[in-house]
């Protein structure tokens, strides 16, 4: 990772808040997981998606 994307990641947390910023990536990880199982038939991918969204779901941060 570089310096500049950690800048930039720490700015958009800086304007949203951790807890949107992690929600949003709940969200997306929801549709990446939906793309691979609807347009590229790899339920092997899909479920690492889910599991992540899962995952990130659990995180309850309120900073």
């Amino acid at each position: 990772m570089t310096k500049e994307y950690m800048e930039s990641l720490e700015a958009i947390v800086d304007q949203l808040t951790l807890a949107a910023v992690l929600e949003m990536l709940e969200r997306i990880s929801h549709k990446k997981a939906e793309k691979l199982r609807n347009h590229w038939k790899d339920e092997t991918s899909a479920k690492l998606w889910d599991k992540a969204a899962r995952q990130i779901e659990q995180i309850n941060i309120d900073v």
